[in-house]
């Protein structure tokens, strides 16, 4: 890989996105149908899951058939090694990103929950509104983070997808959070709050209209029933909760 697409790679990770490389390898003497060289070996070609492409083969025809193998690796999921002729073969990898851990609420609970995430397998994305809590001094372990004036516009800046687990430690009595998460995709939604504080949300969600099917999905109070006190000992509780989730998903 050239250093430019290696680069292109590394940051593509980075920003948690899906995508596949093909790998041409062949003799560099071959001919494709006797029409064209083989190209050289070892050339990429990366497409990601919204459609951005990097590389050539340096042939628009053979570009056009490995594109069109690397969507169908994007779309099945799988890795796979093709053949277009006997002696021309490409190699498909397909890369997926770490699962997003998403918390929102840059308190010490949220601070203490991104120190223990640092040394698991996820993206960490902080959102708050308050600046003096939310920046890289804090928590230099993010991977992102996201701070706006207003949460709902910070939380509007965060792609969720089935893949996000989200983790509410926001001020108490704001419901803005979990009224937003609602309506999003996740593999995974907590929300820390004493059970009588859940209650009154949950009574003020419905009120509004919110889904019970949703509302039973979000895990409130947040994390398992450790009896946990202080910011460290819900850390634990919460991400045991969060990767019992992840797990039997894998």
């Amino acid at each position: 890989m050239s250093l430019n697409l290696f680069k292109i790679k590394q940051k593509l990770i980075a920003e948690g996105q899906r995508f596949a490389v093909a790998t041409i390898a062949a003799e560099s003497s071959s001919l494709i149908n006797g029409a064209f060289p083989v190209p050289q070996i070892g050339s990429k070609i990366i497409l990601t899951a919204d459609g951005q492409v990097f590389g050539t083969t340096g042939n628009d025809t053979l570009d056009e058939e490995v594109m069109r193998k690397l969507r169908e690796c994007l779309h099945n999921r799988e890795d796979n090694s093709i053949s277009i002729t006997q002696s021309l073969k490409i190699f498909i990898e397909r890369v997926e990103p770490a699962p997003a851990l998403v918390i929102i609420g840059a308190s010490e609970t949220g601070l203490a929950i991104a120190k223990l995430a640092a040394n698991l397998d996820f993206r960490i994305i902080i959102v708050d509104e308050r600046a003096d809590l939310a920046n890289k001094q804090r928590f230099p372990m993010a991977d992102s983070i996201v701070c706006e004036s207003d949460l709902l516009k910070a939380l509007s800046l965060i792609s969720f997808d089935e893949s996000c687990y989200v983790v509410i430690v926001f001020q108490a009595n704001d419901d803005r959070a979990v009224r937003y998460c609602l309506n999003k995709p996740w593999a995974y939604c907590g929300m820390l709050g004493s059970k009588n504080r859940i209650g009154a949300v949950w009574e003020k969600l419905r009120r509004d209209g919110a889904p019970e099917a949703r509302l039973k999905a979000v895990h409130a109070p947040i994390g398992f029933d450790i009896g946990a006190q202080s910011p460290e000992e819900i850390a634990i509780a919460t991400l045991a909760e969060v990767l019992a989730v992840k797990n039997k998903k894998s």
